[in-house]
Order: structure tokens, then C-alpha cells, then sequence
């Protein structure tokens, strides 16, 4: 399902998003996304961080950050992450572009943000669920304490049947006006048999 079907041209129109992802270009959801939130008008930029060094990866997603000149949404494809290095790869690059990304936009700007973290499905490998539990519990944790600077964080998980459009088409919906109400949840795709 394509974003344009359910959403409006121009809706994301002076948005800025940021997207993360463990490998160029079509890391699991990361490409569908950036083509989702393009494709409803907003400015889309990719970043994809050395999660090796974190020096390195700061200044990478500083570079990303300026080259925007103000950031509304970043996406984590922690999908892509897991798949790339596993479960500590997704949970601490997952943390360290959240924490650098916000310290670089969010919080001087003192305007907020929204934060998605996109979760790996149940088929991804056998700690793919203990990397969605994390990222659910950061997302939890995160809108409470960032509360008070009106960042929002959600995590999306799909399920093992979940086409990239539909959590690209959610994930544009939640950078549109709409999605400002949602903060600290799951956003569950799995199905029954997940």
C-alpha cells in the first residue's frame, strides 16, 4: 500500500526527516520510507552511521542534521540494524543516533521532534523479539522523559507478512500533524500468526 493512497499529497509539505539504517540504499524499510515521506513532499535525507565508532558516527548524523537545517522526524531502522550486527548493534546504534540526533536538533532547537523505531519482525532470527521488546522499552521511556521537550518516540513492529508500504505508510502518517498524539506505544502489525 503506497502512503499516497491513504494519506494526501503535500501533507508532509516542510517536513524534514531523517532516516537510519545499517547498509545503503534499501535497507529493509528505510527505502520505503524515505519514498513514502519524498512522495507526500517532505525533505528526506539518509544517513547511514558507523556504528563502529561513535565519533565517526556523530559526526556523520551532525553533517546529516546540518545539511537540513532543522529536523521534524527521525526514523531508526533497527530492522535493518538486527540484520546487519544482531541484537546489540540494534539496541546501541538504535540509542547512540537517538541521543546524537537529539542533542544536535531536537534539544537546542527546543521545538520538539518525533522519533520511530522500526522494529525487526519475528522472522528475522531468534533474538529478533528481545530487539522489539528493547526498542518498545525505550520508546516507552524516551516519551516520558523527553516528554517535556515535546519529543514524541513510537515504535512500529511488523510482522513477518507486513509489506514495507504499509510501515512506510504509517510511518509517514506519524510525521503528519495526526501523529503528534502518539508517543511511548507500540504500533503492532503482527498478525495472529506472528
Amino acid at each position: 500500500m503506497l502512503a499516497s493512497e491513504l494519506l494526501r499529497y503535500g501533507l508532509l509539505e516542510g517536513v524534514s526527516v531523517l532516516v537510519a539504517s545499517a547498509t545503503e540504499p534499501d535497507a529493509h524499510f528505510a527505502s520505503a520510507v524515505g519514498a513514502a515521506c519524498t512522495e507526500l513532499g517532505a525533505r528526506v535525507a539518509a544517513c547511514v552511521p558507523d556504528v563502529a565508532d561513535e565519533a565517526v558516527m556523530d559526526e556523520l548524523l551532525a553533517a546529516a542534521v546540518a545539511e537540513m537545517e532543522r529536523l521534524d522526524l527521525l526514523v531508526v531502522d533497527g530492522a535493518g540494524l538486527f540484520a546487519h550486527g544482531g541484537l546489540r548493534m540494534c539496541l546501541d546504534a538504535t540509542w547512540n543516533v537517538t541521543r546524537a540526533v537529539a542533542n544536535l536538533a531536537f534539544l537546542p532547537a527546543a521545538r520538539g521532534g518525533r522519533i520511530v523505531y522500526l522494529a525487526p519482525d519475528a522472522g528475522a532470527g531468534e533474538q529478533a523479539g528481545a530487539a522489539r521488546a528493547g526498542l518498545e522499552n525505550l520508546s516507552r521511556t524516551l516519551s516520558i522523559e523527553w516528554a517535556r521537550h515535546e519529543i514524541t518516540v513510537v515504535t512500529i513492529a511488523p510482522g513477518q507478512a507486513t509489506a514495507a508500504g504499509e510501515v512506510a505508510a504509517l510511518t509517514a502518517y506519524l510525521a503528519s500533524p495526526a501523529g503528534a498524539y502518539f508517543s511511548g506505544c507500540l504500533l503492532d502489525l503482527r498478525g495472529p500468526s506472528d
